[in-house]
């Protein structure tokens, strides 16, 4: 019970200026009775039945939850159920049409409701937030539940007996990106250190941040004018005009940290979270079980990888995720289907897709070597010195999947180091 305890500390408060948060009953039972299969396997129910309400199928909360896997709590003052896995949680309360999921808000069609002394939820919400398919079947009154475990990028180093798992990250992602396999969950919960690029659970300390705030921003007395041409900048203040803020917000700023920041702009308006990214997944497990983490770079240095790139590539970044703005702008809400691109490539494992992209980044070869090649001499020092503890501890690395294969990635230079690597 020690997650469910800290997801009621992270999410209670979302609730108490709830009101009218009263038990409710249907009105009518679905005359036909419903049953719900999970990838094939039909869910028992036992005497409370699903329900259906104004179209939306209704079903026990605790049921559905443990049928999917979840630990769920009741939180009595406040009406609300909550649910956790691995990391990935869900709130809802009786009576409010506002659910979270990881904390984001989330509005439904139906509230959930008291029915029978039997807290129901919507079937549909709950399954599609953690990333099931659901296919109604009016014929049978059948509710089928599929979905595939992501495959994800993931291998074993050893050398004299000890064990470095390296996982390829996606560093934002969705629902549809869990459950991971049971071999990658195994992994990790049985060893002794996580690692990540940077422990961005744990935010810069004071000075760091200072430094960091300093690095994007002009100090020579120019201005963002003064960096980019005036297409780029005209491009710029019709996307903050769209925003409801003014035209010279970013004046001040220099072009990487603009394009970092519309980046987390795209991703948040294509439904991607930080939150639910492979790295920050991991860290909040491992700050769960009190596992120690390491880090194989720091905040300082990959910014100032960014600080490095040419005026070119900087404004050719930025003009590249306007592109993605306006193009979502002018389609009919469609999602960004790069960031679909890359979390299919997670989900599938697809090796040659990712090697492929890879390559890809070699036609820009100043962006290839310092996002890539030029890092990839100091993560693989850490991971040899992993590899080489007396201690014989395991080490859990978590870093950009980008990083793991092509001719310059990191399995491939272990591999040709001699080094036992095997994919899982």
């Amino acid at each position: 019970m020690k997650k469910i305890i800290s997801l009621f500390v992270a999410l209670i408060m979302v609730f108490v200026l709830a009101t009218g948060a009263q038990a409710q009953t249907v009105d009518t039972a679905n005359e036909k009775a419903i049953t719900v299969s999970l990838n094939g396997e039909k869910v028992q129910f036992g005497e409370n039945e699903p329900i259906v309400e104004k179209g939306t199928t209704l079903v026990p909360a605790r049921k559905i939850f443990e049928s999917l896997g979840y630990v769920v709590a009741w939180d009595k003052e406040n009406k609300a159920v909550l649910a956790e896995k691995y990391g990935l949680s869900i709130a809802l309360q009786i009576g409010n049409l506002t659910a979270y999921v990881n904390g984001v808000e989330t509005e439904l069609s139906t509230a959930p409701k008291v029915y029978n002394n039997t807290t129901y939820v919507p079937l549909r919400f709950i399954s599609e937030a953690i990333g099931y398919d659901v296919e109604w079947q009016g014929t049978t009154a059948s509710v089928l539940l599929t979905k595939e475990d992501s495959k994800g990028y993931f291998w074993k180093v050893e050398k004299d007996g000890v064990e470095v798992h390296l996982l390829g990250s996606i560093h934002v992602g969705d629902a549809k990106m869990y459950p991971l396999r049971d071999e990658i969950e195994e992994a990790f919960d049985n060893s002794d250190h996580l690692v990540v690029e940077v422990n961005i659970a744990k935010g810069p300390d004071e000075k760091t941040a200072a430094e960091i705030q300093a690095l994007q921003v002009y100090s020579d007395g120019t201005t963002l004018k003064d960096h980019v041409s005036a297409e780029t900048y005209a491009r710029l203040q019709s996307f903050l005009k769209e925003l409801g803020l003014p035209t010279n917000s970013y004046d001040t700023f220099k072009p990487w940290a603009i394009y970092l920041d519309m980046s987390n702009f795209v991703s948040a308006s294509s439904g991607y979270q930080g939150g639910l990214g492979i790295d920050m997944y991991y860290l909040s497990r491992a700050q769960l079980a009190y596992k120690p983490i390491l880090e194989l770079e720091s905040y300082s240095s990959q910014l100032n990888i960014f600080d490095s790139y040419s005026k070119e590539l900087q404004e050719q970044q930025v003009n590249e995720v306007l592109d993605g703005i306006f193009g979502i702008r002018e389609t009919t809400n469609e999602t960004d289907t790069s960031l679909d691109t890359l979390a299919d490539l997670w989900i599938k494992g697809d090796d040659a897709g990712l090697e492929a992209l890879v390559t890809s980044l070699e036609e820009s070869p100043e962006l290839y070597e310092k996002l890539l090649t030029n890092r990839h001499t100091g993560m693989l020092e850490k991971i040899e010195g992993y590899l080489s503890n007396e201690k014989k501890d395991s080490y859990f690395v978590v870093a950009g999947y980008l990083h793991m294969l092509g001719k310059d990635g990191l399995i491939t230079q272990l591999k040709e180091k001699g080094y036992t690597v095997t994919r899982i």
